[in-house]
């Protein structure tokens, strides 16, 4: 078994992103709310406003990045010599067998794995230390190329069809006595 944590040296290139990203998204909305009230009456009603707004934009960037942190400080990748466990915050476990590893696509953020569960169940982040995700991309790509090795090997079972047993095929004969309705006849009302 070996643990695979995210690598603590990107972890400042996060904080620049979200920096960038809640920074230009504040400036804009500045910018467009200036010009859309430049020289009318509600421009003194912006000269509060944008303060709460900077305010807002400082918590939810605060907050982001306190949630990355967490993840960096929680987040732990297993692998096992038949199955792997992937561990992050406000997730739950994720455990995949060896065997149940499909296909593997390479992404600029990482590498997503299909398994018999579902498309794209897991991703590997390339956040991992370059030789760690180095080392997971060869080990999730061998085991995917034994399975599909394996799945070649098999022969394919073909799958029975359900069939029908006569009795039911057939509809239930009426009592006699009994009265069938027809479904434009209605009912009589008692």
């Amino acid at each position: 078994m070996k643990t695979y944590r995210l690598d603590p040296a990107k972890l400042p290139q996060q904080r620049n992103t979200i920096l960038r990203v809640y920074g230009i998204t504040f400036l804009v909305l500045v910018a467009i709310s200036v010009a859309l009230n430049w020289g009318q009456e509600t421009m003194r009603s912006l000269l509060w406003m944008i303060p709460l707004i900077a305010i807002l934009f400082v918590y939810s960037g605060n907050r982001a990045y306190k949630r990355r942190k967490e993840l960096w400080e929680n987040y732990s990748l297993e692998l096992y010599d038949d199955h792997l466990i992937q561990n992050q915050p406000r997730y739950p476990e994720l455990r995949l067998d060896k065997s149940d590893l499909l296909s593997a696509t390479e992404k600029k953020y990482g590498m997503l794995i299909s398994a018999k569960q579902g498309k794209d169940i897991l991703a590997i982040t390339n956040f991992l230390p370059d030789d760690d995700y180095q080392e997971v991309v060869q080990t999730l790509n061998g085991w995917i190329a034994e399975n599909q090795a394996t799945a070649q090997a098999e022969p394919p079972v073909p799958e029975e069809a359900p069939q029908l047993e006569a009795e039911q095929l057939h509809l239930e004969e009426p009592e006699p006595g009994e009265e069938i309705l027809k479904a434009d006849e209605p009912e009589d009302e008692q």
